[in-house]
């Protein structure tokens, strides 16, 4: 008898323990998770550029005067085409002195100085008359070029606007296609994407010496500002 009621508790307990596990999964609710996707392209309005002045001596204290001097003119020459004092700011400035190594014996060459600025430039047609006037002054290195916008803000509403709708439109097919209505929305995260037109420069002195006397042709061209979303909707 004792051996006959363990046996009928433990297929009491299996079923009490299966028929729970399946009311869950009745009340999970059923969902959709789709991407979007929006572009907004704007005509480029600002220009950021990065420039150098390097210098070298035989003694650091002479690098670092040579240098000076010269970044001093590269500053005047781009005031002067009325560029505001505080759109240009020191990125970088480094002293350290060459070395190389001969038969393990350590030789030490010249100093060089490098003072490396950012203008930012809220016109992009002044870029150009920007890096001639630098290199005039003195600048021997263009580091980059880049475009971009004063207010991206409407933009990116407007890239949300299509990325949301992209994907509540894919949502939607999805339900519609399985049977389903499409609920509410559940979750949304949102990924932005700016692309200016950049150009990478890395110009030597030489280089540039010789185009010191030609008007440098710059083109701004068009920003791309995407939005991308990730949403989850119920399905009804």
């Amino acid at each position: 008898m004792k051996t006959t009621k363990s046996v009928s508790l433990l297929i009491l307990l299996t079923v009490l323990f299966t028929s729970c596990t399946v009311r869950q999964v009745q009340h999970n609710k059923r969902t959709v998770s789709v991407s979007g996707s929006g572009t907004v392209v704007v005509e480029a309005e600002t220009a950021t550029i990065i420039l150098s002045v390097i210098t070298t001596a035989r003694d650091a204290t002479t690098a670092a005067t040579n240098n000076a001097t010269k970044m001093n003119a590269v500053n005047e020459a781009i005031l002067a085409l009325g560029v505001d004092k505080e759109s240009i700011s020191t990125q970088n400035y480094s002293i350290r002195q060459d070395t190389s190594t001969i038969n393990t014996r350590i030789i030490y060459g010249d100093y060089k100085v490098s003072n490396e600025i950012k203008v930012f430039l809220k016109d992009k047609a002044l870029a150009s008359k920007v890096i001639d006037e630098a290199i005039k002054a003195g600048a021997n290195r263009l580091s980059s070029l880049t475009f971009g916008v004063l207010d991206a803000e409407l933009a990116i509403k407007q890239a949300r606007i299509l990325a949301v709708q992209q994907a509540q439109e894919a949502a939607a097919l999805i339900a519609g296609t399985s049977g389903a209505e499409l609920g509410k929305v559940l979750t949304i995260e949102e990924y932005r994407n700016n692309s200016y037109p950049k150009l990478a420069l890395m110009e030597t002195a030489t280089a540039l010496d010789k185009a010191a006397n030609i008007s440098t042709p710059i083109s701004g061209g068009k920003s791309s500002i995407t939005v991308n979303v990730n949403a989850t909707y119920e399905l009804k």
